[in-house]
Protein backbone atom coordinates (compact mmCIF):
# COMPACT_ATOMS: atom_id res chain seq x y z
CA UNK A 1 0.00 0.00 0.00
CA UNK A 2 2.77 2.26 0.92
CA UNK A 3 4.86 1.42 -2.43
CA UNK A 4 1.21 2.66 -4.51
CA UNK A 5 0.61 5.86 -2.53
CA UNK A 6 4.55 6.26 -2.98
CA UNK A 7 4.12 5.99 -6.86
CA UNK A 8 0.77 7.92 -7.29
CA UNK A 9 2.83 10.61 -5.15
CA UNK A 10 5.56 10.56 -7.03
CA UNK A 11 3.30 10.34 -10.66
CA UNK A 12 1.61 14.00 -9.31
CA UNK A 13 4.71 15.66 -9.05
CA UNK A 14 6.19 14.93 -11.89
CA UNK A 15 2.70 15.72 -13.73
CA UNK A 16 3.26 19.48 -11.81
CA UNK A 17 6.88 19.67 -13.58
CA UNK A 18 8.28 20.49 -16.90
CA UNK A 19 7.06 22.82 -19.29
CA UNK A 20 6.99 26.08 -18.28
CA UNK A 21 5.89 27.35 -21.81
CA UNK A 22 3.51 30.75 -21.60
CA UNK A 23 0.12 29.50 -22.16
CA UNK A 24 -1.66 30.06 -25.76
CA UNK A 25 -4.69 32.08 -25.19
CA UNK A 26 -6.00 32.23 -29.18
CA UNK A 27 -6.92 30.40 -31.76
CA UNK A 28 -8.31 31.30 -34.88
CA UNK A 29 -11.45 29.90 -34.74
CA UNK A 30 -12.90 30.99 -38.39
CA UNK A 31 -12.87 34.08 -41.30
CA UNK A 32 -12.46 34.53 -44.97
CA UNK A 33 -12.57 37.05 -46.98
CA UNK A 34 -15.82 38.50 -47.72
CA UNK A 35 -17.87 39.96 -50.66
CA UNK A 36 -20.85 41.75 -49.61
CA UNK A 37 -22.50 42.58 -53.03
CA UNK A 38 -25.21 44.53 -51.38
CA UNK A 39 -22.96 46.94 -50.59
CA UNK A 40 -20.31 46.66 -53.47
CA UNK A 41 -17.42 45.89 -50.96
CA UNK A 42 -14.57 43.07 -49.80
CA UNK A 43 -13.19 42.83 -46.78
CA UNK A 44 -11.24 39.60 -44.03
CA UNK A 45 -12.46 39.18 -41.07
CA UNK A 46 -10.84 36.43 -38.58
CA UNK A 47 -12.28 34.84 -35.15
CA UNK A 48 -10.24 34.52 -32.53
CA UNK A 49 -11.24 32.28 -30.10
CA UNK A 50 -10.44 32.43 -26.29
CA UNK A 51 -8.33 29.09 -24.95
CA UNK A 52 -7.15 30.23 -21.87
CA UNK A 53 -8.29 33.35 -19.77
CA UNK A 54 -6.65 36.79 -20.96
CA UNK A 55 -4.62 39.05 -19.21
CA UNK A 56 -6.41 42.55 -17.88
CA UNK A 57 -5.52 45.45 -19.76
CA UNK A 58 -4.47 43.03 -23.07
CA UNK A 59 -5.88 43.53 -26.92
CA UNK A 60 -6.58 41.24 -29.27
CA UNK A 61 -5.30 42.40 -32.32
CA UNK A 62 -5.65 41.03 -36.20
CA UNK A 63 -3.08 42.33 -39.15
CA UNK A 64 -4.26 41.66 -42.50
CA UNK A 65 -1.95 41.36 -45.49
CA UNK A 66 -3.88 44.48 -47.68
CA UNK A 67 -3.82 42.99 -51.61
CA UNK A 68 -1.97 44.72 -54.05
CA UNK A 69 0.57 45.91 -51.58
CA UNK A 70 3.43 44.76 -49.22
CA UNK A 71 1.56 46.68 -46.18
CA UNK A 72 -0.79 44.90 -43.81
CA UNK A 73 -4.10 46.62 -41.53
CA UNK A 74 -4.26 46.22 -38.08
CA UNK A 75 -7.62 45.94 -36.42
CA UNK A 76 -7.64 45.95 -32.59
CA UNK A 77 -10.32 44.91 -30.00
CA UNK A 78 -9.99 45.17 -26.14
CA UNK A 79 -9.81 42.16 -23.84
CA UNK A 80 -13.13 42.01 -22.23
CA UNK A 81 -13.98 39.57 -19.56
CA UNK A 82 -16.41 36.65 -19.89
CA UNK A 83 -15.99 37.39 -23.68
CA UNK A 84 -14.68 34.13 -25.68
CA UNK A 85 -14.76 35.03 -29.08
CA UNK A 86 -13.67 38.15 -31.05
CA UNK A 87 -14.35 39.31 -34.65
CA UNK A 88 -12.22 41.57 -36.28
CA UNK A 89 -13.09 42.49 -39.71
CA UNK A 90 -10.35 44.98 -41.67
CA UNK A 91 -11.74 48.04 -43.67
CA UNK A 92 -12.75 48.06 -47.13
CA UNK A 93 -10.36 46.09 -49.46
CA UNK A 94 -9.09 46.40 -53.24
CA UNK A 95 -7.58 44.43 -55.11
CA UNK A 96 -8.36 40.66 -54.60
CA UNK A 97 -8.28 38.26 -56.91
CA UNK A 98 -9.01 34.83 -57.20
CA UNK A 99 -6.11 32.26 -56.28
CA UNK A 100 -4.48 35.31 -54.21
CA UNK A 101 -3.35 34.20 -50.70
CA UNK A 102 -3.63 36.77 -48.26
CA UNK A 103 -1.55 36.17 -44.71
CA UNK A 104 -3.79 37.20 -41.66
CA UNK A 105 -2.20 37.40 -38.02
CA UNK A 106 -4.01 37.43 -34.62
CA UNK A 107 -1.77 38.53 -31.60
CA UNK A 108 -2.85 39.18 -27.84
CA UNK A 109 -0.71 42.11 -26.56
CA UNK A 110 -0.43 42.79 -22.80
CA UNK A 111 -1.06 46.39 -21.47
CA UNK A 112 2.36 47.00 -22.00
CA UNK A 113 2.59 46.48 -25.58
CA UNK A 114 4.26 43.32 -25.01
CA UNK A 115 3.61 40.36 -27.42
CA UNK A 116 1.67 37.33 -25.46
CA UNK A 117 0.12 35.11 -28.24
CA UNK A 118 0.12 35.17 -31.82
CA UNK A 119 -1.24 32.80 -34.53
CA UNK A 120 -1.07 32.80 -38.01
CA UNK A 121 -3.22 31.66 -40.78
CA UNK A 122 -3.53 32.05 -44.99
CA UNK A 123 -6.90 33.31 -46.49
CA UNK A 124 -7.24 31.87 -50.49
CA UNK A 125 -9.76 34.03 -52.26
CA UNK A 126 -11.49 31.53 -54.42
CA UNK A 127 -13.71 35.18 -56.11
CA UNK A 128 -11.64 37.75 -58.00
CA UNK A 129 -13.31 41.18 -56.83
CA UNK A 130 -14.03 42.06 -60.47
CA UNK A 131 -17.55 40.03 -59.82
CA UNK A 132 -18.41 42.96 -57.18
CA UNK A 133 -20.91 45.52 -58.78
CA UNK A 134 -19.58 48.60 -60.03
CA UNK A 135 -22.29 50.84 -57.44
CA UNK A 136 -23.79 49.70 -54.37
CA UNK A 137 -27.17 47.69 -54.81
CA UNK A 138 -28.71 49.65 -51.96
CA UNK A 139 -28.31 53.12 -51.21
CA UNK A 140 -29.16 53.11 -47.43
CA UNK A 141 -29.04 50.98 -44.09
CA UNK A 142 -32.46 50.08 -44.68
CA UNK A 143 -31.54 48.15 -48.37
CA UNK A 144 -33.28 50.64 -50.74
CA UNK A 145 -32.63 48.70 -54.03
CA UNK A 146 -31.18 51.18 -56.65
CA UNK A 147 -33.27 51.20 -59.89
CA UNK A 148 -30.37 51.96 -62.06
CA UNK A 149 -28.85 48.32 -61.52
CA UNK A 150 -31.93 46.68 -62.72
CA UNK A 151 -31.62 45.22 -66.67
CA UNK A 152 -34.17 46.77 -68.80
Amino acid sequence: MKLKFATLSAALLLAGCGDDSPPSYLKIAGGGIQFNYRVSEASMVVIAQQTYPLPAGSSVEALFDVPGTTTRQSVTLPSMEGKLTYRLQSDKLFNITKGGQYKVTIRLVDAGGKELDHKDTVFISDEDQSTLPTKPLVDDLAFTPRLDHLDP
